[in-house]
């Protein structure tokens, strides 16, 4: 048997000895390779908390408005013309033998175009004209006043209930747009609504206005173009005549013009 060299076994001794250090080692450990490849790291995902969405033009909640106490309207001519029944009279000023038309330095009363003209000359004057027309103690009349020439306190009106020259009612209407309701007696005035400011009237001239005065045991109401004035207590169970006047105060002329004459009955109820 043929001898090894020494340094052969030392050699083999070092590597036995790398294996067994090497087998103690890795008995030491408690790692544990895995059979296969290692899988991927999943990276954690942040889950976000939702941003609310900016209103920047919110909704107006509707408010609740608390009742409040509205103004009552002047009643109408359709709501209180109570009682009115037949047309009694429809004049329109073409016969000119049923009014008087007195002519004077002071101004004339004639027929025109359908109409009753008034004309004073001069200031101071005063202009009547009286109808055949025979008012009851209950009525409603409406007619129609045109003014071309017409200033300030310069008059025109109706004459109503008329017993005598000096005992009768009278309704007064300015140029300005004011209206005034007296009773004359013995050549005195009464005053039962004294001077006030007319609602929806056209002042002036030229100008054109529809009155209507209804009158029923003993109460008396005036309109003006279909608006409500004011109301007064009167005499009851009285009749008489029915006239138009004019006359002059701010100035020296006055022309006015009375047309479409409506005369209606008015029931006790």
């Amino acid at each position: 048997m043929d001898k090894q060299p020494p340094y052969s076994r030392h050699f083999r001794l070092g590597i036995l000895l790398a294996v067994l250090s090497a087998l103690l080692f890795l008995a030491g450990c408690d790692i544990l390779l895995p059979a296969g490849p290692l899988p991927p790291t999943a990276t954690p995902t942040q889950t976000l908390t939702p941003t609310p969405t900016i209103d920047w033009f919110p909704a107006t909640p509707t408010p609740t408005l608390l009742p409040t106490d509205a103004p009552t309207p002047l009643p109408t001519l359709a709501d209180v013309r109570e009682g009115v029944t037949e047309l009694l009279v429809a004049d329109d000023f073409s016969d000119p033998a049923l009014w008087t038309a007195p002519h004077s330095a002071a101004g004339n009363v004639a027929y025109g175009n359908d109409n009753l003209t008034l004309a004073a000359a001069q200031n101071g004057a005063y202009l009547f004209s009286l109808s055949p027309y025979t008012l009851a103690d209950n009525f409603y009349l409406e007619f129609t006043v045109e003014t071309s020439l017409c200033q300030g306190d310069d008059q025109y009106g109706v004459v109503f209930w008329r017993q005598s020259e000096g005992d009768y009612y009278r309704l007064l209407l300015s140029c300005d747009g004011s209206y005034r309701l007296e009773l004359v007696q013995s050549g005195s005035s009464i005053v039962i609504h004294n001077w006030e400011v007319a609602s929806r009237i056209r002042p002036n001239a030229p100008a054109s206005n529809r009155f209507g005065l209804w009158v029923r045991n003993g109460q008396f109401q005036l309109y003006i173009n279909d608006t409500f004035q004011f109301e007064e207590s009167i005499a009851h169970n009285r009749t008489g005549e029915l006239g138009v006047f004019a006359r002059t105060i701010s100035g020296t002329t006055l022309t006015v013009r009375f047309s479409d004459l409506q005369i209606y009955r008015v029931g006790d109820e």
